[in-house]
């Protein structure tokens, strides 16, 4: 007779992740995981000493999750448009894509506390300098202004109330971009459409 198998500790986050991807954070508990993964609770109790440290690692593991995502995005090879036009593409995708997800991180109470503190910033600020030339204060002025459109509109196609093609999207941050420019200054750099956000075709 073959032996069990064995349910290891990254099964269990996997399955926790993906409690949290079909039904929300709230529902994820020993019994749910447990049923996710097709076995008991007892090896969850094994690996971890409790569900709020399966909980902590769980958080870990989401922003780890969007971060990939995000950033697979906006370093992609062949795309169309700017670094930071990628960026933005990539949070409203993210939105779209995994929906428990991102309401886990952005929207709901409760959980661990507000996360206005994209970890992707220094890197954000940095392609702002480097491609548009303005200084890091400016630059961070700039993002702030960008991301509460850019949010705006992710929540919108989280919540199902817009759809919107990925051109589209770009061309809507094209223009925001060049919104914002007024209030900042033209940037330093002499762009190309690309650079300012707007696609190819």
């Amino acid at each position: 007779m073959p032996a069990p198998k064995k349910v290891t500790r990254e099964d269990i986050l996997e399955g926790a992740l993906n409690t949290l991807r079909e039904s929300g954070f709230a529902s994820v508990n020993a019994r749910s995981v447990a049923k996710n993964l097709g076995c008991s609770t007892q090896p969850i109790y094994l690996s971890y000493k409790n569900m709020n440290e399966l909980k902590t690692e769980l958080i870990k593991r989401a922003i780890q999750e969007h971060s990939s995502r995000v950033k697979e995005c906006m370093e992609g090879q062949n795309i169309k448009w700017s670094r930071y036009c990628s960026y933005g593409i990539g949070l409203v995708r993210f939105a779209k894509e995994e929906k428990q997800l991102f309401r886990f991180l952005y929207l709901d109470d409760g959980q661990n506390g507000n996360r206005q503190d994209d970890i992707h910033i220094p890197q954000i600020i940095r392609v702002i300098q480097e491609d548009y030339g303005y200084s890091e204060e400016i630059a961070r002025q700039f993002h702030r202004d960008m991301t509460f459109y850019s949010f705006g509109i992710a929540v919108m196609v989280n919540k199902g109330s817009l759809e919107i093609s990925i051109d589209d999207l770009a061309t809507t941050f094209h223009r925001e971009f060049l919104a914002l420019t007024s209030i900042y200054g033209v940037p330093p750099k002499q762009l190309s459409e690309k650079q300012y956000g707007e696609n190819n075709t």
